[in-house]
């Protein structure tokens, strides 16, 4: 009775720590008791290595206040190490800075006359005379982001980006980063803004294809910029929109896909934090997390898009990231039945769809499950576990079948 006793107060006692725990005991310090202390927490997405490679996680479209977004550089530095990404290019617009009529007029106070300075739209961004010169200074936005880095010692690369904005019916819209001037990009031609950027080193992106537009078919502008060999890359995915047709043109035209956010809001207005979904991401296959590294594995088009808990790419690389991801191994073997069981077990954050027939599996994150593969009627031996995976897609529209290798 004495043990039990003991053995109840004893639960009891960590009953209650526990509970003390989880409503946040209060802080007393000099001045104020702070009644809940909670450290931010980064939604940390575990990836396989792949041929080799680490994966990095990298959103290669986001605007600010310096454009038309609604949040500052820092913000979008501090969301990004939350949402569990590696890389991100701030690509504010050129020719299109929604926000700086309304900072000229809370800044008003600071001019002599007390009046706001007069709001011009620079660049092509002038319909009336696209010669005319953009007045402020470009490169503030990476300047601002890069220096927060640095202060706050954020393990994010930032990148260097602006977006090229034109007519998206005719001519589309360019993400170009990787650059050294974003304000030497500014020219009235778009063609020659796209060379300025290719004669800094940029990496250049053909972003979300289909809007505005009743056909992704490249307009005649279009076809002039692709045929000078200006873009390396096209969104596939922007936000939560996929452009299937663009896979097929990727691989037809060795471009690389891309799967980006857009944000222009918060990314946790689009991408609620901390559940089993992450915000759109580019999946890169690097050997580090550096310049060189990234770009060399963005124009080697080592990547994957994911979106929503889908993955889009070419079949080699969507094939290799399952069979690196998934351990597949043989449980049982009945040979009365004719069978093997296989138990397959997913080692990261991404789930996998796997349709057989008209039997549908989840392979969760961190889980595992059981299935049995009976012999080949033609050739009398065992079959390997081969799957559509619905949850991917590749050229042609389609959900690519693929065998899951058999770890040794």
């Amino acid at each position: 009775m004495k043990r039990s006793f003991l053995l109840l107060a004893s639960v009891a006692l960590c009953i209650s720590t526990a509970m003390a725990q989880a409503v946040h005991q209060p802080t007393i310090g000099k001045t104020a008791i702070r009644l809940y202390n909670q450290p931010a927490h980064r939604t940390e997405i575990i990836l396989p290595q792949v041929k080799g490679y680490n994966i990095y996680k990298g959103d290669f479209h986001v605007h600010t206040i310096y454009s038309d977004g609604e949040v500052t550089p820092r913000e979008r530095v501090r969301e990004a190490w939350y949402d569990g990404l590696d890389i991100i290019a701030i690509t504010d617009h050129l020719e299109l800075r929604s926000y700086e009529k309304f900072m000229l007029k809370a800044h008003a106070p600071y001019n002599p006359d007390g009046k706001p300075y007069e709001y011009i739209r620079g660049g092509a961004g002038n319909k009336k005379d696209p010669t005319t010169p953009i007045y402020c200074d470009l490169d503030a936005t990476y300047d601002e982001a890069r220096s927060y880095v640095e202060k706050e010692e954020i393990p994010i690369m930032v990148v260097r980006g602006t977006e090229i904005w034109r007519n998206a019916r005719t001519t589309g819209e360019y993400n170009a980063f990787f650059l050294k001037d974003i304000t030497d990009v500014a020219k009235p031609d778009i063609i020659e803004s796209l060379k300025e950027a290719k004669s800094q080193g940029a990496i250049i992106i053909h972003n979300h294809p289909g809007w505005r537009r009743k056909t992704m078919d490249k307009s005649e502008d279009q076809v002039k910029i692709y045929e000078q060999k200006l873009v390396d890359g096209i969104e596939v995915v922007n936000g939560l929109n996929l452009y299937p047709q663009m896979i097929d043109r990727c691989v037809e035209e060795d471009l690389t896909i891309f799967a980006n956010t857009d944000c222009h809001r918060t990314s946790a207005q689009y991408f609620p934090r901390g559940g089993e979904i992450f915000r759109t991401m580019t999946f890169i296959m690097a050997k580090e997390c550096t310049e060189k590294a990234i770009k060399e594995a963005l124009l080697k088009r080592r990547t994957i898009g994911y979106s929503h808990n889908h993955l889009i790419g070419e079949q080699m690389w969507l094939e290799e990231f399952l069979n690196a991801a998934v351990e597949c191994k043989v449980v049982a073997v009945n040979e009365k039945k004719g069978h093997r069981a296989f138990q397959l077990t997913n080692h990261c954050s991404v789930p996998f769809i796997l349709r057989r027939g008209k039997t549908i599996y989840t392979l969760n994150p961190f889980q595992s499950l059981r299935v049995n593969f009976g012999k080949n009627k033609e050739t009398g031996k065992y079959s390997n576990p081969t799957f559509q995976v619905d949850n991917m897609w590749t050229v042609g529209d389609k959900h690519p079948k693929m065998v899951i290798e058999i770890d040794k």
